[in-house]
């Protein structure tokens, strides 16, 4: 354990940080599953609210509770809230197959939540400790799990619903159970991290800037309200303006996961070419530009569909090491950073999509488009912001 631990502190620890991707997966999985399960329950008798107040209830206990997971973690270690989150994230997913009644098909769905939760608060600070000092890496690494398990989710959904019914459900507990059991077998490994961090003196004495932290938090929810603006309306765009079928135009939704899974993998080694900060920048000056010209677009689909991927590449380069700056900043915080950033900011992003709808209701959807380019500028301004403050040259 020695030699696991010297090696930790320098290095970091690849094998932990693949084990939280891993994780990572398996827990958000349910997560993008979620939204997949809503039209089976509507053929089920549910109404249209009664469907979406799951996503709703799962996305707000998460976004509630996984700072105060992270406020636990960063006073005592507890390195087995993974494992049990992603039991828990997949039990909650089988419960709504599985439940006889509406209350026991929400309980089931904040269950859900509350395992997504309990993991990606101590997933994150897992990450950042076996990342070592490639911050930007590590957290590139932990995000591609998650961007795996919200492109794999759906599919596996759909798949189990089509062929079993609403009891085809059970099948989330196959994968949560073999990585939670994963996770529980590595737990002192884990520990061996949060050893080193305890005995690390520059960590512990650095002096921590909340101030910067809350600008990097503005700036990550921003990019949530981005990437879920964006997933939301290019569909809607791409039929409503240019005229393309619902099943076509939802395929974009597909391209956009896709770009975005190979915007998250490229992050921490482009961010230690150039910078975390001048990523950060770039990216989201090329978003608000890309935007601008897709609100713009009303004829080429081809057009539309190469500036759906640089979007979504465009609000995802950037994301793990914008989420490594900030843990940076509080470094003897790191669970109630991660809790913030993949709970809070995450959720904001969530809370804003009703107000878009009424702004395209209102307005129609080249307007929302703008709005949308309008934020990505903003964020990037205020990206500028935060690097000058900094001092860095990064």
């Amino acid at each position: 354990m020695a030699t696991l631990t010297a090696r930790s502190s320098h290095d970091g620890d690849r094998v932990s940080n693949y084990l939280a991707m891993l994780g990572h997966a398996c827990s958000d999985i349910n997560q993008g599953a979620l939204s997949a399960v809503l039209p089976f329950l509507v053929v089920d008798g549910y109404s249209y609210t009664q469907a979406v107040m799951l996503v709703f209830a799962a996305n707000i206990v998460s976004a509630v509770v996984q700072p105060l997971f992270g406020w636990i973690s960063d006073r005592r270690a507890c390195p087995w809230f993974m494992g049990l989150g992603v039991l828990l994230a997949g039990a909650g997913m089988t419960g709504i197959g599985w439940a006889d009644s509406y209350p026991l098909i929400v309980t089931s769905a904040l269950v859900c939540g509350f395992g997504v939760a309990m993991f990606h608060a101590e997933g994150g600070r897992i990450s950042n400790l076996a990342a070592g000092a490639r911050k930007g890496n590590g957290m590139s690494i932990f995000a591609v799990g998650g961007n795996v398990g919200f492109f794999i989710g759906p599919i596996m959904a759909a798949v189990s619903l089509s062929v079993f019914g609403m009891h085809g459900l059970a099948v989330f507990l196959a994968p949560t159970a073999l990585c939670a059991a994963a996770l529980f077998l590595h737990n002192g490994r884990f520990k061996a991290l949060n050893a080193v961090t305890a005995s690390d003196a520059t960590v512990m004495e650095r002096p921590e800037r909340w101030g910067l932290f809350g600008l990097v938090m503005v700036t990550l929810s921003l990019r949530s309200v981005l990437s879920y603006g964006f997933m939301a309306f290019i569909p809607l765009f791409l039929m409503n303006v240019l005229g393309q079928t619902e099943a076509a135009s939802s395929l974009a939704i597909s391209l956009f996961s896709v770009a975005g899974m190979v915007g998250t993998a490229l992050s921490g080694r482009t961010s230690e070419a150039i910078g975390a900060h001048r990523l950060t920048i770039a990216c989201l000056t090329v978003t608000a530009l890309a935007g601008a010209v897709f609100a713009l677009n009303g004829s080429s689909v081809g057009l539309a569909l190469a500036l759906t991927a640089v979007l979504a590449i465009g609000v995802d380069l950037f994301y793990p090491s914008a989420v490594a700056v900030g843990m940076g900043y509080v470094p003897q915080h790191l669970g109630m950073a991660s809790g913030l950033t993949y709970g809070v900011a995450i959720c904001l992003g969530g809370v804003a999509e009703p107000f878009l709808g009424m702004a395209g209701d209102a307005f129609g959807l080249t307007p929302v488009m703008l709005a949308l380019a309008a934020i990505a500028l903003a964020a990037a301004l205020l990206s500028i912001v935060i690097k000058k403050l900094d001092g860095t040259q990064a």
